[in-house]
């Protein structure tokens, strides 16, 4: 009986020592992660900083919680609004999570998206409500032929604070910079 345990004792020694349970690993790449941080947004730029990150991880679940579920609505830019009235009548969160949804599916497996925001302006409208507005570009890698990768037009959030003192936007605006292709367009081509 003791042989065996010595023997067992052995063999789990061995195993310990070829083992690198507790040796430390090389750190990963900054930016090499495929999740994406998602700020509690406890701050109207947190919002802004995880919609960003969400369009450039293609990652649906943080692009919605970026969203007002009840509240969202979205004002498409004057030009899409005149080319396809119907489509924006009513856009809300559902739309919202529909278009995403498509975009990223069309974009599976592909690199590059970005979003670049320039000349930001944050306005202080009252305590629980706060506007951002950016002149954006939008690169989204995907595979429509035929349609831009690229948009760029000039973006308004209203951001505003609930209850449990979380932040997130209620509603959009887009608009021409005198591009052919705005924000509008990828959501009316991927709706």
């Amino acid at each position: 009986m003791i042989l065996r345990n010595v023997i067992g004792l052995v063999f789990i020694a061995s195993m310990m020592s070829s083992c690198s349970i507790f040796d430390t690993r090389e750190p990963d790449e900054p930016g090499s992660t495929t999740v994406p941080v998602f700020i509690q947004p406890d701050r109207p730029q947190d919002v802004v900083q995880n919609l960003e990150n969400a369009i450039r991880a293609m990652n649906l679940d943080n692009y919605r919680r970026s969203l007002s579920q009840e509240l969202f609505q979205y004002e498409p830019s004057s030009e899409a609004q005149s080319s396809n009235p119907d489509l924006w009548h009513g856009w809300g969160f559902s739309e919202e999570e529909t278009y995403f949804n498509n975009m990223r599916s069309e974009a599976e497996g592909l690199s590059g998206h970005d979003i670049e925001l320039q000349n930001r302006s944050q306005v202080r409208v009252d305590s629980d409500i706060e506007e951002f507005q950016a002149d954006y570009t939008l690169t989204v890698e995907h595979n429509r032929q035929g349609l831009p990768t690229e948009a760029r037009g000039t973006m308004r959030l209203q951001i505003s604070r609930e209850e449990d003192g979380i932040w997130e936007i209620i509603s959009w605006e887009d608009a021409s910079d005198g591009s052919d292709f705005t924000w509008s367009d990828f959501r009316a081509a991927f709706f």
